[in-house]
């Protein structure tokens, strides 16, 4: 098989690059380890593929490229606006108030159940003629040399498929087999912490209100969805986790509404909980020869911000744009100038992740107390409030 570009990797930011690559007449063969469930569950805790049952958030600016990528009109049912974000902390004064309006928008973002977008992007990237999609199928070496890269993938059947590619893309998660086999060095922090998903329904309907409460234990968050459901996040630490695990429903809700504080009226029901670690990964050589990392095989965030799958959509606009009149993709001084141009977004959206955390999770009353001042001082200056919410919807390329 010849391709212009392999891609290792069937998640979001695989098949987002695939369709866009498709767009511009590019030849795309794409692996996948697992056969998606080409259906639009609503299973929570469905993890058999890259498309699971949780909630993601995109940022208006993710918005802006997936219909620029041809995708949204076909997503958009299946999304709800976040018009009006909330934030504070327990315990403290102190509360930011963000909304659309503010930022002559429709919507600060979107949520969308995962298996939903997996689903649409599946049925696009197989509509494309361009497109071969080999699922499921895993990656299983790959040889450069000057103009092309020589890849062996392993089909289900144990055979393996030869392909010739211009460039290979590891698009193939934390563990990703082309950062393995590039032998490149991948840098972890852990925060010792866990994140629990659930789907919490409240009495009323949220009307487009995300919330986001800061405690001293971790962050809770609530993200609309369809109806009165919502995306609840709850952050603990390693040594709570094993008892928040052990909760049944109404005991779960009732932790959460502990933290969380009454928000639309009372916690009805809750779904079955997923429970994954915190960690931030971050490679610093995202490119090496034909070969480039991007999505979670290039770096991923703590949650708290909601822009891991963010930053990754501006990675495949970014690229999109650098490839778009390029006849051979794996033009390495045109894959470093790409490498390059993305460093300030990253290193800018990290940052701030991790500031996020550092500070409102330090236990000092007097650090508190500044917290509240600050969250009340960012509410009464506007110029102020747009910036944060500008870069929250576009990162860097505001």
């Amino acid at each position: 098989m010849k391709s212009d570009v392999f891609i290792s990797g069937g998640g979001p930011v695989g098949l987002m690059l695939a369709i866009g690559l498709a767009n511009q007449g590019k030849t795309v063969t794409l692996a996948e380890r697992f056969l998606p469930e080409l259906s639009y569950s609503s299973d929570l805790n469905k993890v058999k593929n890259s498309f699971d049952g949780r909630v993601l958030a995109l940022s208006k600016g993710s918005q802006t490229c997936l219909q620029d990528l041809e995708i949204w009109s076909q997503l958009e049912p299946f999304t709800t606006p976040i018009e009006h974000i909330h934030v504070s902390q327990k315990g403290y004064l102190g509360i930011t108030t963000l909304h659309a309006d503010e930022v002559d928008v429709d919507a600060l973002g979107f949520s969308v159940q995962s298996s939903y977008l997996g689903k649409v992007l599946w049925d696009i990237a197989s509509q494309k003629e361009n497109i071969r999609l080999l699922a499921p199928a895993q990656l299983h070496s790959f040889v450069e040399s000057k103009n092309h890269v020589d890849i062996k993938v392993k089909e289900q059947d144990d055979s393996i498929t030869k392909i010739k590619a211009q460039l290979i893309v590891g698009a193939d998660g934390t563990q990703s087999k082309v950062r393995e086999i590039l032998g490149l060095e991948i840098k972890e922090k852990s925060y010792d912490a866990y994140g629990v998903l659930a789907k919490i329904e409240t009495e009323q309907h949220p009307q487009g209100w995300a919330y986001e409460r800061f405690t001293s234990e971790g962050p809770v968050a609530l993200l609309p969805m369809q109806g009165h459901a919502h995306k609840a996040v709850l952050v603990c630490s390693d040594q709570q986790v094993e008892k928040i695990k052990s909760l049944d429903d109404a005991e779960y809700l009732e932790l959460f509404a502990s933290k969380m504080g009454e928000r639309l009226g009372r916690f009805v029901k809750v779904s079955p909980r997923i429970v994954y670690p915190l960690k931030e990964t971050y490679v610093p050589q995202m490119t090496k020869g034909r070969a480039i990392l991007m999505g979670n095989a290039s770096h991923t965030q703590h949650p708290v911000a909601a822009q891991g799958l963010n930053l990754g959509i501006r990675d495949i606009e970014v690229f999109i744009e650098f490839v778009n009149e390029m006849d051979d993709l794996g033009n390495i001084d045109m894959l470093q100038n790409y490498a390059d141009s993305r460093e300030s977004d990253h290193q800018k959206v990290m940052g701030m992740t991790d500031s996020l955390i550092q500070i409102f999770q330090h236990h000092s009353p007097v650090v508190g107390h500044f917290r509240g001042i600050g969250l009340m001082a960012m509410q009464a200056m506007p110029s102020v409030k747009r910036r944060f919410s500008k870069f929250a919807m576009r990162g860097s390329r505001t």
